[in-house]
């Protein structure tokens, strides 16, 4: 995988609606888990798989700063989300992640769930999103009447969920403590591709909220044309599917505030380079794809290179999937480009870095 961290990579991602109060919006946050309907079942070769199941209702909670240096008051992007404060580096014994991570909305470490949100009505509502992408029919979820869209960071009544999108691979994460979905979309079917990350927030068995971060590029032969940064849908899907992403044993798994402190120490070392990161070894990151096979990817045995500095990340929200000890923070990069980062923790050490970065290319 290629190994350099840039001011700008795409996520594609369901976000909740954001707010203006405290510099963040509100949302929920979404799970880790496995593909939709139609999709490959696994994030990955060997990867875990959840199953289908009924609607859910949401957890309230808005978190704090990302893990930059000086992130502002960036509030969650989703109501549904934990309230992790900007995350500490060091490791504890056993790997386990430590530090500042703040705590979610509800319950403590690893929290309960949100009243009736299951990993299967989870799934149930990603397969929905898989119909409804590839209908270009938003109607195919089951939106609240008062359910609010964006699309990059911007608020909108028409997003990409309205075109016809022919889905190669989705892999779902499944956030049952905040009621929420995060899903990386695959699009490679025709000459212009897709890589997206989509959140969706469930409250009484609707979504609440749909955000994404749509990259994209045109294709002509070996030719990629996009905005976007590092942008190469068919490298990243073929990436994607050669990692592990088998689910976790219970007992070595992170905490949620973990698996978050984790994320935010990742961020903290742009803009300062003392902060520990539980680095883990190998560790493949994944950058929109640009220039990945399969062996390159796995040949990259440190994350730890060509991290640059003096970037802040804004805005960050957290989606958590405890069975695939998965983080997600959807944030501004550099405090502007719309940006999701995937973390995997094994044995409480960073081993997959997936990214997304809208704008930059």
């Amino acid at each position: 995988m290629k190994n350099q961290l840039i001011s700008a990579g795409v996520s594609l991602v369901l976000f909740c609606s954001c707010s203006s109060d405290g510099g963040g919006g509100s949302g929920a946050s979404a799970g880790a888990g496995t593909s939709s309907a139609g999709a490959p079942t696994s994030g990955a070769s060997g990867a875990g798989n959840t199953s289908s199941g009924g609607s859910t209702s949401s957890a309230a909670g808005s978190p704090s700063s990302a893990g930059s240096g000086d992130p502002g008051s960036a509030g969650a992007l989703g109501a549904n989300g934990g309230a992790p404060a900007s995350g500490g580096g060091d490791t504890s014994s056993g790997g386990k992640v430590s530090g500042s991570a703040g705590s979610p909305a509800m319950g403590g470490a690893g929290g309960g769930s949100a009243t009736g949100c299951t990993r299967e009505s989870l799934q149930t509502l990603a397969d929905s999103y898989h119909a409804a992408q590839t209908a270009g029919d938003k109607s195919k979820l089951p939106l609240a009447s008062a359910a609010t869209f964006t699309e990059n960071f911007k608020a909108t009544t028409k997003g990409i969920w309205e075109t016809p999108l022919v889905i190669a691979y989705q892999h779902d994460l499944l956030d049952t403590f905040a009621c929420q979905t995060f899903s990386e979309v695959f699009v490679t079917e025709s000459d212009v591709e897709y890589v997206i990350g989509v959140r969706m927030a469930l409250k009484a068995g609707q979504v609440s909220e749909l955000e994404t971060i749509v990259t994209t590029g045109t294709v002509s032969g070996s030719t990629i044309t996009s905005k976007d940064w590092n942008f190469d849908a068919k490298a990243y899907l073929t990436c994607a599917k050669s990692e592990d992403w088998s689910v976790v044993p219970e007992a070595n798994r992170n905490t949620r505030e973990e698996l978050i402190a984790a994320g935010e120490a990742y961020f903290k070392v742009f803009s300062d380079k003392t902060t520990v990161v539980p680095w883990g070894m190998p560790c493949y990151r994944l950058e929109g794809g640009k220039g990945c096979t399969p062996a390159a990817d796995k040949a990259s045995t440190t994350c730890n290179i060509g991290v640059p500095s003096g970037i802040n990340f804004k805005n960050t929200h957290w989606v958590v999937d405890l069975e695939l000890n998965t983080a997600v923070g959807m944030t501004l990069f550099g405090g502007a480009s719309p940006d999701s980062h995937m973390f995997r923790l094994i044995d409480g050490k960073i081993r997959i870095v997936h990214t997304l970065t809208q704008g930059t290319g």
